[in-house]
């Protein structure tokens, strides 16, 4: 009778599915490392303190205090054993509470719209919730609180999209276990040195593991998306076909879209933006993908990233203003290709275990060599198999390229679901639900990689 009331009375309701959800949320995190909990909840504490404690103008006035202070504990978890001295990737990870910087972005952007009044103080249960959302809690997409909160004042108010959550929650986590686990193991094993380096090689690792992390960071983003759904909660996309892009300014719209948009939001436009000239958008764009580089963990690798992504993208600028007409002429299949290769030949030094490593790989690319072609038992066995065996640098290669050729010419997840018939959609979940179940009991599951970030 009581839940029959609460579902009843709109307020009492909204109430009532929120306490659930919150209670969701934090059962779920809780399962992987119950101390990163307690991290969380004090995350959202204080920041919650913050907001009911200070009026507007004091807010504004406090509000480089109180990034500090989220960015503190960022720093704390995240840099601290690499400026101790412990630069070793695992002992890093080891320390690293779940998802810590996405949530950390998600509530530092929440404090910097609150001051500029774009968003309104919310109340403790709705503000809980915003951060402590369990389908996007672990790896984003990072989610303003102007979009988030205003849907969780009218929860359960509309119908849930049941079948395209669905949906979208198959095609991620096809995406995941099919595609990107079936990579896995011939990506690690270049990186773990099992193979001697040479041009192909690098390939291999180059466009593997760009292969490998677009499909599972794709897949959790369109899991979260469908998951969201499934509550009636509408969770922004986080990638459009990246790898088609003709451009690296178009590579970052289209790639990791809700953090390429924080960083342009909140600290490019902050720093100047364009606003003042070539020479100090260039210093921008450069400090701006340093950062963005950092944010992604504690490493030269990662600096060397950043600031290489930075000077890039400074240099692609001042290309089109120096010869705008030829770079309008150029063939965009030219320019799609020069992108793309770019972008993979730079994840060598995200993916490697130390700049060492990086180096090492980048140097290997002057060093080439005969390649026997493989044979066809060879080059099907990952279809076949579907487990994550090690596969040569040549299998990783070709998969790759034909991998990245299919995505660039079919529309994202998001489009196929909206403009698929129910059948079909039915159709295809069930086939694909079908051979995740089959592949994850045929091997063990692998984490996603950016629960490492």
């Amino acid at each position: 009778m009581l839940l029959r009331c609460l579902l009843q009375d709109s307020p009492h309701r909204v109430t009532f599915l929120l306490l659930w959800l919150l209670g969701s949320s934090v059962w779920f995190y809780a399962q992987w490392f119950l101390p990163d909990l307690w991290v969380l909840l004090g995350v959202v504490a204080v920041n919650f303190i913050a907001v009911a404690a200070t009026s507007q103008q004091a807010h504004r006035q406090a509000l480089p205090i109180i990034l500090l202070a989220n960015l503190g504990v960022l720093a704390l978890f995240k840099y601290w054993p690499w400026l101790g001295g412990s630069a070793d990737r695992a002992v890093l990870l080891a320390g690293l509470p779940l998802g810590i910087s996405f949530y950390i972005f998600q509530v530092m952007a929440f404090q910097v719209d609150l001051s500029r009044g774009h968003t309104l103080k919310p109340r403790f249960l709705d503000f809980a919730v915003f951060l402590s959302f369990f389908p996007q809690l672990i790896a984003g997409p990072i989610v303003h609180g102007r979009r988030l909160l205003p849907q969780l004042a009218k929860l359960g108010g509309h119908p849930c999209c049941v079948g395209l959550g669905i949906t979208l929650l198959t095609l991620g986590l096809a995406k995941k276990v099919l595609i990107a686990d079936t990579l896995a193991g011939g990506v690690d094993a270049v990186y773990a040195g099992q193979y001697s380096l040479d041009a192909v090689t690098v390939l291999a690792a180059a466009f593997g593991y760009g292969t490998q992390l677009y499909f599972d960071f794709s897949g959790y983003a369109d899991m979260a998306v469908g998951l969201g759904l499934l509550f009636g909660i509408r969770l922004p996309q986080n990638f459009r076909r990246p790898y088609t892009a003709h451009s690296l300014a178009e590579f970052w719209r289209r790639w990791h879209i809700t953090l390429s948009s924080f960083l342009r939001d909140y600290l490019y436009i902050s720093l100047g933006g364009n606003r003042l000239g070539a020479m100090r958008r260039s210093a921008n764009l450069l400090i701006t993908m340093t950062l963005g580089g950092l944010w992604h963990g504690a490493g030269w690798q990662f600096l060397v990233w950043g600031i290489a992504h930075g000077g890039l993208l400074a240099a692609e600028h001042a290309l089109k203003n120096v010869m705008p007409s030829a770079v309008r002429l150029m063939p965009r299949v030219v320019m799609v290709a020069l992108t793309v290769s770019t972008v993979m030949l730079l994840w060598l030094p995200f993916r490697a275990t130390d700049l060492e490593h990086a180096f090492a790989l980048l140097a290997a690319l002057t060093q080439w060599s005969a390649v026997a072609p493989p044979d066809l038992s060879n080059l099907l066995a990952p279809l076949r198999l579907m487990s994550s065996t090690t596969s040569s640098p040549v299998v990783v290669l070709l998969w790759s390229i034909g991998l990245l050729i299919c995505a660039g010419s079919r529309p994202t997840s998001w489009r196929w679901a909206l403009s698929a018939a129910t059948w079909q959609r039915g159709a295809v979940s069930g086939l694909l639900l079908a051979m995740v179940l089959k592949t994850l009991a045929d091997r063990p599951d692998q984490p996603f990689l950016y629960f490492q970030f």
